[in-house]
């Protein structure tokens, strides 16, 4: 049978409202590289890169997306083979080995790896036979699956990808339900290994530690390790009400805002669009969000459900930490805004994960 399958009533059912909004938060993300890499052409790369994207997205939605639950471990393991593999073959950029050298592109593997993760748990939670909620020992191979590729990319090193992976696998933990005992010892956990930060903080590497103690107090670094949240601040608050205005934005046309193109392309648009185009911005992201979390509820299937909650929250994730990275409520942990931050990897990344989110859509009628 072939893995291609659509017809009238995919068709009938598929969410335009969800394509819309991809294409418009695309189109926001364009315009604002536009002004936040002005004369570097690298909105022109992100527009080729979206055009690769609604290609990818198109092949996403034709596939039916039950047969991805038999394709799931391949999938799991030839992502983690290549995650494993960019520590031997891969660059280092910005002190992490963590991309692959295309010559035309440069691929980072761990962000295949997100969606690889979202299929094979969602294969797991569908094996489950009843709808009790998991114990310790029906968390232990969900927990391999998610540990491996979160070790593989700690060692490049890249803690922002790692973090992002642990609450993505955490939060479909938590819709699969897991026992109240668990999740008790799951919490006193988190609270000691906060409170003892001063006793395992040497574990963490030198930048690692700039990171937390800058987001703790930027103010005592201005010029170093705290610039970086400093300048987003101003930039953010500059914007006010309305903004200082489309390629206006004091710290984003003089280049006081690192890396504005990617980590902090949420600090140009709040600047030069104001609080009112910061909050339409950010009421699109939140529609995304719940909607693909209603398209799980009406899943038909269990793989389907866990499927678009998966994906749900991988954009919640990245939304919600880089959105506090910039206002300066989360340390700077280097993960980008979905379709907004400049980046083939990521980009291709989230556009699979709203593809598949309308691909249980189209074919919540099918049984």
């Amino acid at each position: 049978m072939s893995i291609f399958q659509i017809d009238r009533r995919s068709i009938a059912n598929f969410d335009w409202w969800m394509l819309g909004m991809l294409v418009l938060l695309n189109a926001v993300g364009i315009v604002n590289l536009y002004s936040a890499a002005v004369g570097t052409g690298l909105w022109k790369t992100q527009a080729y890169w979206f055009l690769i994207g609604l290609a990818v997205t198109a092949f996403v939605l034709v596939i039916d997306y039950k047969t991805l639950e038999g394709m799931a471990p391949a999938i799991y393991v030839f992502s983690f083979l290549l995650l494993a593999g960019v520590h031997v073959f891969g660059r280092r950029i910005s002190g992490a080995r963590s991309w692959y050298d295309l010559g035309f592109a440069h691929f980072q593997p761990s962000e295949l790896m997100k969606i690889a993760l979202i299929l094979m748990i969602a294969r797991v939670y569908h094996s489950h036979s009843t709808m009790k909620p998991l114990g310790l020992r029906e968390l232990l191979w969900p927990s391999l699956l998610a540990g491996l590729p979160v070790i593989a990319v700690i060692m490049e090193p890249d803690l922002g990808t790692a973090f992002t992976v642990m609450l993505l696998f955490g939060s479909m933990m938590l819709f699969a339900g897991i026992k109240k005992n668990l999740l008790i010892i799951a919490a006193a956990s988190c609270v000691v290994l906060i409170v003892s930060y001063p006793l395992w903080k040497q574990a963490l590497k030198p930048h690692q530690q700039a990171r937390i103690e800058t987001f703790l107090h930027p103010e005592q670094d201005p010029k170093g390790a705290g610039y970086h949240v400093l300048q987003a601040k101003i930039a953010v608050g500059s914007g006010g009400l309305l903004g200082q205005g489309f390629m206006k934005g004091n710290q984003s046309m003089l280049r006081f805002l690192p890396d504005q193109q990617t980590d902090f392309a949420f600090g140009v648009w709040a600047e030069e669009m104001g609080f009112i185009r910061v909050f339409g911005v950010l009421a699109l992201y939140c529609w995304m969000v719940l909607h693909g979390i209603s398209i799980a509820q009406d899943a038909k299937d269990k793989f389907g459900v866990m499927l678009a909650v998966g994906c749900s929250a991988l954009l919640f994730w990245h939304i919600f930490i880089n959105v506090a990275m910039v206002v300066g409520i989360f340390p700077v942990i280097g993960v980008p805004l979905p379709f907004m931050s400049y980046g083939g990897s990521n980009l291709m990344t989230f556009m699979i994960a709203v593809a598949l989110i309308i691909n249980v859509r189209m074919r919540k009628y099918f049984f």
